[in-house]
């Protein structure tokens, strides 16, 4: 087991480290002078005494090579400096905006759960008749409709025209609902199908034959017996489905003004800053390894073959 930890550990600091080293070459090959435009941005005149003594607060003129050790030592202390537009720490203002966005994965991810497990469920009950077919048509629309299409559909229905929920904005369960079902409606549509087909493939094993001949009904072997072995490979997909709700997702949280930190990112992209851009994709990194790793404790203690190997 200590083999097991050390392993995971080592494989997220390489992974942190190579995103890390990414995003730095990719932030300082793109077209722009950040001095430039923050004075803009801030109705300064942008004249080449005030870009020059900008670009010195800012540490712009060190060289490459010093600008990216001293990035690697703030990555791994969690010191991601400080944003050019609001001049708070960058690491602080993203955990203000992780609960924003930790309320809205969560609520996804209670979407997307329930319509894979009950689509899932029943198209596979029912796997030759006509709720398996609005099944197939679910999964098919899920996967086709953009999140941002669906997310103004529902605005226009359910705001518009008829009233019934607030269109943007962070509030109790009203403001919740439609980007909740925005963010989870679709991909759980699309695991459904996965689900049912891993639940119709194992109607051949052993252990489902011996459910038959003891009696039990098609329904109940389904539901009690087959359903946690079928959903296990669904598992890690929900995972990492949860990790980018997580990190953030930018077009759900921009359509309904979300105050999130995928909101957040858009404007600092919109800024050109630079130090939350490189910290925003360094704190999902950390998010998106953690939950892996979460997963994966957990599907070894679902799985006892894993455990036994």
């Amino acid at each position: 087991m200590l083999r097991f930890w050390l392993e995971r550990v080592a494989q997220m600091l390489l992974v942190i480290f190579c995103v890390a080293t990414l995003t730095f070459i990719l932030m300082r090959v793109s077209p722009g002078d950040p001095a430039r435009i923050l004075l803009t941005t801030h109705n300064i005149p942008a004249s080449q005494e005030a870009i020059d003594a900008l670009r010195e607060e800012m540490g712009l003129t060190d060289s490459l090579w010093s600008q990216y050790i001293r990035w690697l030592g703030d990555v791994f202390t969690w010191q991601w400096g400080t944003s050019y537009m609001s001049k708070e720490p960058v690491a602080g203002e993203l955990l203000k905006r992780l609960p924003a966005t930790l309320e809205l994965a969560s609520a996804g991810a209670l979407v997307m759960l329930l319509a894979t497990c009950l689509i899932g469920l029943v198209t596979a009950i029912f796997s030759t008749g006509l709720l398996d077919r609005m099944g197939r048509l679910m999964a098919l629309l899920g996967a086709s409709i953009p999140s941002f299409w669906l997310g103004f559909l529902l605005i226009y229905f359910f705001s518009v025209r008829l009233g019934w929920l607030p269109s943007m904005g962070r509030g109790g369960l009203a403001h919740l609902l439609m980007p909740a079902v925005t963010l989870g409606l679709g991909l759980g549509a699309v695991y459904a199908r996965v689900l049912r087909t891993n639940m119709l493939e194992m109607n051949n094993q052993n252990f489902v034959k011996a459910s038959r001949a003891r009696g039990l009904s098609k329904g109940r072997i389904l539901i009690f017996q087959v359903f946690k072995h079928a959903f296990l490979p669904i598992l890690s997909m929900l995972g990492t489905s949860f990790a980018f709700m997580l990190g953030g997702n930018v077009i759900v949280e921009t359509i309904f003004s979300w105050p999130g930190v995928g909101k957040y990112i858009i404007e600092a992209i919109t800024a050109r800053d630079y130090p939350v851009i490189q910290g925003y994709v360094v704190f999902t990194s950390f998010l998106f390894v953690a939950i892996h790793l979460a997963v994966e404790v957990f599907y070894v203690r679902l799985d006892p073959r894993l455990r036994a190997s």
